[in-house]
């Protein structure tokens, strides 16, 4: 199949991504990809190339498709990325979960406190996984609203509702087991 050239359409999208290469790997660059990872993004949208290569009747088209192509699929990559992380964090069972005493104070109150945090750590391994995910980057990894919705997709005052009731639910959940929150 050497000898086989591809349909005149395919043959122009695939010269404009040729002739884009340079720029579309300096946009991934800008998006944060390096080495590795911004030829992995190029082979995805070299992919997508073959697959609407019949879609486009002017180049203009081609060439703000193949650059739209590219941002998307650095964002994807910075998605998974970040979900990645956040899976190791709550796999990994971060400090709510560890035994910790207070450095001060007596025996009883060391106990009362691990006793608390106890029935803290349990509360919290009863509640949904996404209700979790959304505490754990907010209170343990320190994300706004902002940057905890554009790695769900989800809209900022989305994850703030759905972290109040979170909140709600964790707290009427405490308060059951003897916990003021």
């Amino acid at each position: 199949m050497q000898g086989a050239t591809p349909p005149p359409s395919e043959s122009r999208l695939l010269g404009a991504f040729l002739q884009q290469h340079e720029r579309l790997r300096r946009i991934a660059a800008g998006m944060g990809m390096a080495g590795a990872d911004i030829d992995d993004v190029l082979q995805d949208v070299s992919a997508q190339v073959l697959k609407h290569s019949g879609r486009f009747e002017q180049d203009s088209q081609m060439t703000s498709w193949l650059v739209r192509t590219t941002v998307n699929r650095c964002l994807l990559e910075h998605r998974q990325r970040f979900r990645r992380q956040v899976r190791r964090i709550v796999e990994r069972r971060p400090q709510w979960q560890q035994a910790t005493t207070t450095q001060a104070g007596d025996t009883a109150e060391q106990a009362a406190t691990a006793e608390e945090l106890d029935i803290v750590r349990r509360t919290m391994a009863e509640l949904d996984p996404s209700v979790l995910e959304l505490l754990v980057l907010r209170y343990f990894c320190d994300l706004d609203a902002t940057q905890i919705g554009q790695s769900q997709g989800l809209k900022a005052s989305t994850v703030r509702s759905r972290l109040r009731q979170a909140r709600m639910v964790l707290a009427r959940k405490l308060t059951q087991r003897g916990v003021e929150p």
